[in-house]
């Protein structure tokens, strides 16, 4: 695909956008208020349905950093700390296709 890195792009804005949604989502109905403890408890013990999604992310968050790590050093990517930073901060479904797009563009 020509054009691919454009598609990771619009994947980086999707995932960065549903999450900043839910988050303030969530936010509002906490009245302001984010609680990490509570938040790990629901996705990890809700159900086997949360507990298998859970994993499932995790599984790809953390494999998927490593790679961005890896690559990253190995095609040296301009700032690739703020790549993983932002897979802390903001969401690894924002990070991962973003850094993919720059990945793209700096091999084509």
């Amino acid at each position: 695909m020509k054009n691919a890195h454009y598609l990771y792009l619009l994947l980086s804005i999707v995932g960065g956008g549903f999450t900043a949604y839910f988050v303030f989502v969530g936010i509002q109905e906490n009245g302001g208020n984010f609680d990490v403890i509570a938040f790990c408890k629901s996705t990890w013990t809700m159900d086997p349905y949360a507990k298998s999604l859970s994993c499932d992310f995790w599984t790809g968050a953390i494999t998927g950093t490593f790679f961005m790590l890896v690559e990253g050093i190995r095609i040296k990517i301009k700032y690739l700390y703020l790549y993983l930073a932002a897979t802390v901060l903001i969401g690894f479904a924002f990070a991962f296709p973003l850094f993919l797009f720059v990945r793209h563009r700096q091999l084509a």
